[in-house]
């Protein structure tokens, strides 16, 4: 590599090519081709990527106000308090000393942290994404005063290279309302422009008077592709957003089931739509033909029920006040309250559903309203809340044979049963033999059907592991407080080749004829399956689920850091071409 005529261009460029580089792994791999190559890589481009800091750290923020040759690296940024957990701290360490242990702000400190912050984010030519959220209960505060959390937006507003912003927690609480400010010139973010990804969670972005600035703000986004918002903010339905492709409204403060019919003509207007969340109050009024390009979808039953329907939604009761939004319909019977049956799939849109996730909506009633709303062969994910017999959902596997994730309720309520049952591990057997394609199974249905004993669901998971050639993990029992969510069973498998003695019978249940002690033992060549398993840290999420995948913000920290040893113990009930060896 020494010799390569890429390590002989300027710097300038070889910096410039480096920034195109977004996954971490690749730079690490560009940094181990040689002394050269690590001395460009390390650590200009390995440490200043990504920064997520969960602690004041003013000696970081003077370090890159007073280095913008390195800030200029900065691409995201995720700013939070100490009580989120879900992802490790990633700040840089080679060029910066320890950190300081005083965890107090006064208002001397925090003045000269605060301006740091501003300069250094005013030096991250190339910041793409910034993530600041605040969970602390009050008296608690993201800043000790209200111009300092402007500073930081103001410098934030003038980044032209910014696509991905979000605000979580009590922010903007000092913003003027409309009627005092109706330039929106005294709060900062009033001046955002050309979003891509936008996340405003907090109950500022309801206040009646301050609701007008939030519409100017999303007025000023036209190709925005993600938002995730307060369902109740109110001007919603005055708004259309051409590129949208993920939505997410989450109720924080509360409302009316009035909501509904504005929410609804919304989502189904945004026919490009491919990521939904949405929990309605009562009915949604979506019409069959909504959302034509759907591939997630976490929601409720009544929502499945009016993509599944053919004929036009049922109108919304008038006892409900919106006639403000729209002139109701006169009120017909609701067909999904007949008990008749649904209309042929004919002409039905059959949505590229990747992802399901439907709350009160058992395996049987997916079964039967499938072929009305969705394309069965598509369907990758599942998360099933509820069923009743065993066999609805060994059916929702028959229907979905391509389903490679999926997550099973620890009890079930048989027909005819009038209380919940746990799911028997001879069930969960044959629930799990109709799901060839397996990858990933979550919940702790396995766990209950042993009785949380070790041994029995180290003989489960051997037996998972033969029934399910491609299954790679599963929930183990014990929950991670700091990530919210169970660790895993990370299974692998490993094929070698080994010389076994060679069976010389010949198959017709005759007696076999001693061999001359001049004959010589044959052996043969046999392909031997070896399974581990180790016990994983669940991986780093971010609460504010923002970013795709393909940012980068998430480490993968794969089967580094497991705790577990392999031991030699042999199960007697494996195949004697399948050895198991059980991890503690």
């Amino acid at each position: 590599m020494q010799s390569s005529p890429l390590i002989h261009l300027p710097a300038e460029i070889l910096d410039a090519i480096l920034s195109l580089i977004d996954a971490h792994d690749d730079i690490l791999s560009f940094a181990l081709a040689g002394r050269a190559c690590a001395s460009l890589a390390i650590p200009r481009h390995t440490e200043y990527r990504i920064l997520r800091i969960r602690h004041l750290r003013p000696e970081l923020w003077a370090h890159l106000a007073q280095r913008a040759d390195l800030a200029s690296f900065v691409a995201h940024v995720h700013i939070s308090d100490s009580s989120v957990r879900l992802q490790p701290d990633r700040i840089p360490h080679t060029l910066i000393g320890p950190p300081g242990h005083q965890e107090t702000r006064s208002p001397e400190t925090e003045a000269v942290r605060v301006q740091n912050i501003s300069k250094a984010i005013a030096n991250m030519s190339s910041l793409r994404t910034f993530i600041w959220e605040f969970h602390e209960k009050p008296p608690h505060k993201p800043t000790l005063f209200a111009s300092h959390e402007d500073s930081i937006l103001r410098a934030l507003s003038q980044k032209k290279t910014l696509e991905h912003f979000a605000l979580i927690g009590p922010f903007g609480s000092h913003a003027q309302p409309f009627t005092l400010d109706p330039e929106g010139q005294r709060y900062p973010l009033w001046r955002f422009r050309n979003l891509r990804y936008l996340t405003l969670l907090g109950d500022s972005w309801l206040k009646p008077a301050i609701t007008p600035h939030v519409l100017r703000l999303l007025i000023n986004m036209p190709l925005i592709e993600h938002l995730e918002i307060p369902l109740e903010f109110s001007y919603l339905h005055l708004l259309l957003f051409p590129a949208l492709r993920d939505l997410k409204l989450l109720l924080l403060t509360g409302a009316s089931a009035s909501l509904d019919v504005t929410r609804s003509q919304f989502i189904e207007r945004h026919t490009t739509l491919e990521r939904l969340c949405w929990f309605p109050l009562a009915l949604p009024s979506l019409s069959s033909e909504a959302l034509p390009d759907l591939k997630h979808l976490t929601t409720t039953r009544q929502v499945i029920e009016c993509l599944a329907s053919v004929s036009p939604p049922p109108p919304t009761p008038s006892s409900l006040s919106f006639a403000i939004f729209q002139p109701l319909p006169p009120i017909t019977e609701d067909p999904r309250e007949a008990n008749t049956r649904l209309p042929s799939p004919s002409g039905c849109v059959r949505r590229p559903i990747e992802s399901l996730d439907v709350r009160s909506l058992d395996a049987r009633a997916l079964v039967d309203l499938h072929r009305h709303f969705m394309d069965s062969t598509t369907l990758r994910k599942l998360k099933l809340h509820t069923f009743r017999d065993v066999i609805d959902v060994c059916q929702v596997g028959d229907a979905f044979y391509g389903i490679t994730w999926l997550w099973l309720p620890n009890v079930h309520l048989p027909s005819g049963s009038a209380h919940p049952k746990t799911v028997e591990l001879c069930d969960l057997y044959k629930i799990i033999s109709h799901f060839p394609r397996l990858e990933v199974l979550r919940g702790q249905a396995m766990w209950e059907a042993v009785n949380y004993n070790n041994d029995k669901m180290h003989l489960a998971i051997m037996h998972l592991a033969q029934m399910l050639p491609n299954l790679r993990e599963l929930d183990h029992s014990g929950f991670d407080e700091r990530r919210k969510a169970y660790r895993r069973v990370i299974l692998k498998r490993e094929i070698t080749l080994e010389r076994v003695v060679k069976d010389s019978s010949d198959g017709d249940g005759g007696e076999e004829e001693p061999e001359s002690w001049e004959s010589e033992t044959e052996y043969e060549e046999v392909a031997i399956m070896h399974i581990t398993y180790a016990i994983a840290k669940p991986k780093p999420r971010s609460v504010a689920l923002l970013l795709n995948t393909h940012i980068c913000l998430t480490d993968n920290p794969g089967m580094s850091g497991t705790s577990s040893t392999a031991n030699s113990t042999r199960l007697p009930t494996i195949p004697t071409t399948f050895h198991a060896f059980l991890v503690s």
